[in-house]
């Protein structure tokens, strides 16, 4: 019933819905159990009707609208207006109405209505956009986006715990613990030098140091806050990747596709982005949220961004590098990151990248079930799209959403505090040492972190290695500090 109905009876290809609906007896109300959505006898359509299932889905299923847009492509304009004819005040048929309207470019006659608006969103179920009020049908459209990209966030109540933490108000908690701009800095520099390894190490890539050097720029760069444009993500792309043959100076021409394993086979593609014909207008109307008014909590934006251009994936090289980068780049815009602050995001995912695959399979698995792809020769395939409706515009995002506030407070909790908290110990074990004994900084340095690493214990063999320039009695010193400073704090 529901979706399943309509997907099944009109053989529609979509990736997929969230809720099967199943009837189940022994129930007395509709409710959710995991994935499947338990519906008494009573409450079951009775009949084959099309825009009943497609009421019944809108009411207890939630909005799919990947799987709305193939209905509608499908459903005949006259069978809606007759529903509409009967039934002018109906929510739900009104809701059909403005999307049938919208994803067809057909036209329906609507009748004079004083009925309240509806909106296509429950903002008590999901995370709303702006209202975009269609007064012909009195419905509003209060997506994330508008439809040309709109996206689904679930209010889960692991979301809701995840955003419940004021981030930014911990960060500048941060920044004015750290004891003064100079402390700041040094912490700073470090954090834009790790996010740069860390966004290379996830492409398993180590950044020679002048390519380092350059992405490190890239990020301050964010900053400035200029608007995502072709040029702008161009330039980007060709500051960003290591190999220049790969380099860019327009959105991608050919397809591209994500591939396990060594040699090329249909069952080693793992993912297929767009084709061709719809990464321009994707991208347009990517660019466009990113570039509109806030309308959404500014993490969730920054991540949607995030995770929507990695599954366009508009160049042949640097995808991921720069979908990380965006995070970055949304929260520098949203003025969230002033005085050069960075949250190492990518730092993050290193730690968790099995949880970062499972985000990104949260998407690109169903959809790389809508393409059939033959193998050409080694290099090459032929792929066909199959897919009724538009998942590329339209996917559920939360848990894409989820994993990215979990980096989020892993990022400040991890990477920024604990690092600054280490940074703080290390000068004050260097100054007390420095002060008690006549030491060469390099020296100082190195066995410091050496004694940190092994738990305040410098080995026997790297005692050896400093016996000819350091006293016994200053390495036990040094392992003394390091032990007070950072192990013996209760």
């Amino acid at each position: 019933m529901g979706y399943g109905y309509l997907v099944e009876k009109l053989k529609l290809s979509v990736s997929g819905y969230r809720l099967t609906a199943k009837v189940d007896s022994a129930v007395l109300a509709v409710r959710e159990h995991g994935t499947t959505l338990l519906v008494p006898t009573a409450v079951e359509p009775r009949d084959d009707d099309l825009l009943t299932h497609l009421e019944f889905a809108l009411k207890y299923q939630g909005v799919e609208l990947e799987v709305l847009q193939a209905v509608c492509l499908v459903l005949e304009a006259g069978v809606i207006q007759a529903r509409l004819d009967a039934t002018p005040n109906g929510k739900y048929i009104r809701t059909i109405a403005a999307l049938y309207e919208a994803f067809t470019g057909k036209t329906l006659q609507a009748n004079s209505t004083s009925a309240p608006y509806v909106n296509l969103f429950d903002p008590k179920a999901y995370v709303c956009g702006v209202s975009r009020r269609q007064p012909k049908f009195r419905v509003n459209l209060n997506g994330i986006g508008d439809l040309n990209f709109c996206p689904v966030i679930r209010r889960t109540s692991a979301l809701g715990a995840l955003l419940a933490r004021d981030i930014f108000a911990d960060l500048d908690a941060f920044v004015e613990s750290i004891g003064g701009e100079q402390h700041l800095e040094r912490a700073l520099g470090w954090a834009y030098l790790d996010e740069t390894r860390g966004s290379f190490a996830i492409e398993h890539e180590a950044p020679s140091e002048d390519k380092a050097r350059r992405f490190v720029q890239v990020l301050k760069g964010a900053h400035e806050g200029r608007a995502l444009s072709e040029e702008y993500l161009c330039e980007l792309q060709r500051d960003t990747i290591t190999n220049p043959y790969l380099a860019a100076f327009s959105f991608r021409h050919e397809q591209n596709w994500l591939q396990q394993g060594g040699r090329l086979r249909a069952s080693s593609i793992s993912y297929l982005p767009p084709p061709v014909s719809e990464v321009e207008p994707l991208m347009k109307a990517l660019m466009d949220f990113a570039n509109g008014e806030p309308s959404i909590d500014p993490l969730l934006k920054a991540f949607l961004v995030s995770f929507a251009f990695v599954f366009i994936h508009p160049f042949m090289d640097g995808n991921g590098r720069l979908s990380r980068f965006l995070v970055h780049h949304a929260l520098c815009r949203s003025g969230k990151l002033d005085q050069g602050l960075i949250l190492p995001i990518s730092v993050a995912m290193l730690h968790d990248e099995s949880g970062y695959l499972s985000a990104l399979q949260s998407v690109s698995k169903p959809i790389r079930a809508l393409w059939d792809v033959m193998i050409v020769d080694h290099d090459h395939i032929d792929a066909r799209f199959k897919g009724d409706g538009d998942p590329y515009r339209y996917w559920d995002a939360t848990a894409c959403m989820e994993f990215g506030i979990r980096m989020t407070h892993y990022a400040l909790d991890t990477s920024l505090i604990k690092e600054s908290d280490y940074l703080r110990g290390f000068d004050t074990v260097f100054a007390r040492i420095n002060t008690q004994y006549d030491i060469q900084d390099k020296d100082l340095h190195a066995l410091i972190r050496m004694a940190h690493s092994h738990g305040g214990k410098i080995s026997q063999n790297r005692r050896k290695q400093y016996r000819d320039r350091v006293q016994p009695a200053v390495l036990d010193a040094i392992e003394a500090q390091v032990q007070a400073i950072f192990f013996d704090q209760g």
